[in-house]
């Protein structure tokens, strides 16, 4: 795959979109593409500032500068036509005039007359089929809509061969020096945070649609990677049904992700929202236990009375997220809770099953379950951690921004890595601006074995969760921590769900 730089489509307009996605998907290494670089007195001597759609460059083969253009577009008499609007100037002016500019600037970094390497130009019509006669400054030079299917072979016809590296064409790392400036990438946190924040609510929005042709099943089961949306197509879900005037319960395991959901619904009177063993306290009157057995016992007891619960209330929905973290006492318990007439929609994720539950016990329905396979939370630098613990069907959502790059460190000691932790929080908080709130650590057991004091009291903003209190939630940036991979804490399952917690950068703190 390509390098793109930047390394997400940041804007411009659907006909730049179609050929970013074309090199970003099929334009293999080791071509890097540079989107909307922008010239200016800074980049040559030209007074005209413009902007070249993207520069491809090869280090067998040169650099290639190319102009899109979309929609409908002509010539006639002269002139050039885009839908039925006469083009102030030529496409292939424009992409000439920018060729000129970048030769110049080459020139003055190299201390040459001429550039001792090939730098092409090309106009991509990306919406136009091939014309059987091209206008005289068209020919040789164009690339059509066909050519999206295979830009390799398309870049390739405008530039020589490759006849191993070209003696005189500046390495990769130069040309990012040199082109740094005029790149829209280096951006503040915040800013990013937006940018990407914005696409992947976009891409999980998206996804949701495609649960919308499954709305017609009463009961279903909905199997999903993790960051494919579950937890918000149940939300939808719950929507649609409550906009039919249904009432509507919403179960989930995990304490703190039904205190979330709560928050982020507000006060909607048809609906309800309780973690599963905390509805079950409240039917019995009782308080919580630490010990794992009274858990078991309180779902064992709650199956009696839940039966009248639900004839009181008279639920139409039931919607379960996270299911895979119901034990076969609480599916018992469940499905007493749900009347013969209500809707009963499952979601979860086998991959996730940390409580090693027994998913045979799970609620079965007489038809297949829908299944989500693209992962729309993550960025691509998460995903490319999350990848060797996730499973094989799991694939990244094909506009899922870049984000910042995973670091990893590794030390003997717990000591030694909050050392380091304290200088990460330092960098992070103190020089590069990023608010407290955006960061949680995450590790495998309870705050108190985890040697934070001193963190908190000069972090005090910081969150830190266990992976199995955070299930289902997510986090800006997200710190692991005493990571070990000897340690049966941290399998392959709890690395899947831990990593999948971290929406834009990911710092993995590992014990030696």
């Amino acid at each position: 795959m390509a390098e793109m730089i930047p390394d997400w489509f940041a804007h411009g307009p659907a006909s730049e979109r179609s050929v970013w996605r074309a090199l970003q998907q099929r334009l293999p290494k080791p071509w890097v593409v540079w989107h909307q670089l922008t010239y200016s007195s800074t980049l040559s001597t030209s007074t005209s500032p413009g902007e070249m759609d993207f520069l491809c460059y090869h280090p067998q083969r040169g650099l290639l500068a190319i102009e899109v253009k979309g929609g409908a577009l002509s010539f006639e008499n002269g002139r050039w036509f885009q839908e039925d609007h006469v083009l102030n100037r030529s496409p292939y002016t424009q992409i000439f005039a920018a060729r000129a500019a970048l030769r110049t600037f080459l020139c003055a970094q190299l201390g040459c007359r001429s550039l001792p390497f090939p730098l092409a130009a090309a106009v991509w019509l990306s919406a136009v089929s091939h014309w059987e006669v091209e206008p005289l400054e068209a020919q040789g030079i164009t690339l059509y809509v066909e050519d999206l299917a295979d830009p390799e072979a398309a870049l390739e016809r405008l530039l020589p061969p490759a006849e191993g590296d070209l003696p005189h064409v500046p390495n990769l790392e130069q040309l990012k020096r040199w082109f740094s400036p005029c790149i829209r990438s280096q951006v503040s946190w915040g800013t990013r945070r937006t940018l990407a924040d914005a696409r992947l609510l976009e891409l999980t929005l998206e996804q949701s649609h495609t649960l919308d042709a499954f709305t017609q099943f009463p009961r279903l089961r909905v199997r999903g990677c993790a960051g494919s949306g579950k937890t918000l197509l149940a939300l939808r879900r719950a929507y649609q049904l409550t906009a039919e005037g249904k009432r509507v319960l919403l179960l989930c395991f995990n304490l703190l992700l039904a205190e979330h959901l709560r928050s982020v619904v507000g006060d909607m009177p048809l609906l309800r929202i309780e973690a599963v063993n905390e509805l079950f306290l409240k039917l019995l009157g009782r308080d919580g236990d630490a010990e794992p057995e009274f858990w078991h016992q309180l779902a064992r007891d709650v199956v009696p009375i839940i039966g009248d619960f639900a004839r009181e209330e008279g639920y139409d929905a039931i919607i379960v997220d996270e299911g895979q973290d119901f034990s076969a006492l609480i599916w018992e318990a469940v499905k007493a809770l749900v009347p013969p007439e209500a809707a009963f929609i499952i979601f979860y994720d086998p991959e996730q099953n940390i409580f090693q539950r027994d998913l045979n016990a799970m609620p079965q329905f007489p038809w297949p379950e829908a299944v989500l396979t693209r992962n729309c939370r993550n960025t691509r630098a998460v995903c490319q951690a999350l990848q060797p613990y996730a499973p094989p069907s799991m694939a990244v959502a094909e506009d899922a921004p870049g984000g910042d790059v995973v670091e990893s460190y590794t030390a003997e000691t717990k000591l030694a890595l909050r050392a380091r932790l304290s200088s990460l929080l330092e960098r992070l908080i103190e020089r590069e601006g990023v608010p407290a709130q955006d960061i949680v650590l995450m590790g495998a057991h309870a705050r108190e074995r985890m040697l934070l004091e001193t963190i908190t009291e000069r972090f005090p903003a910081v969150r830190y969760f266990t992976y199995r209190k955070f299930k289902g939630l997510e986090a800006p940036i997200l710190i692991l921590l005493d990571v070990d991979k000897k340690h049966f804490l941290w399998d392959r399952a709890a690395h899947y769900t831990a990593i999948s917690r971290a929406i834009h950068k990911l710092i993995l703190l590992n014990l030696a």
